[in-house]
């Protein structure tokens, strides 16, 4: 797998986004090498303590879209939520078990919209997929599964609502 061509692919579909759609759903994207994989990070800054940290070793909330050399000779194209340290995420209080149950609830709505989805996974990934891979159509599968994330990010906004941290000493009424 020739990484630096599936990179340019990859910030091609970045480019091709619409700028407003994403401006209006507060989330950035981040393209990269890290870990041996070519990814694609969506996330809203404050879904992390270290928005900029590459890759997330820290407390971070993201979608990720990658290709890594196993999927490259599976001739797929993966795609995951990840939920990493969330017990240290700042301004909530979060147990990891409980927020991915939360989240997964919300998020059977929309299950069916997912290829290849699954949620069977431990808290730290709140679902999984893959698609095929097809080099003449990654930039728009790429873009349709960015479009698809978008309408479900305010589930990870809804759930962290619910384990936001109540300011003290004032009268929650």
């Amino acid at each position: 797998m020739n990484t630096e061509i599936y990179l340019d692919k990859f910030e091609n579909a970045v480019k091709a986004f619409d700028k407003k759609v994403l401006e209006k759903s507060g989330l950035e994207i981040q393209t990269g090498i890290w870990l041996n994989s070519v990814v694609l990070r969506l996330q809203k800054k404050y879904w992390a303590n270290n928005p900029d940290e590459k890759p997330h070793s820290s407390s971070a909330i993201f979608m990720g879209i990658w290709i890594d050399q196993e999927a490259f000779s599976k001739k797929i194209l993966k795609y995951n939520i990840h939920a990493l340290k969330l017990r240290q995420l700042n301004g909530y209080t979060l147990q990891s078990r409980a927020f991915a149950d939360s989240f997964r609830q919300k998020f059977r709505e929309f299950e069916q919209k997912w290829e290849n989805v699954s949620v069977q996974f431990g808290p730290q990934t709140l679902m999984e997929g893959w698609i095929p891979l097809n080099d003449e159509n990654i930039q728009d599968n790429i873009l349709d599964l960015i479009h698809n994330f978008i309408k479900i990010a305010p589930l990870i906004d809804e759930t962290l609502l619910e384990f936001q941290k109540k300011a003290k000493g004032l009268n929650q009424d």
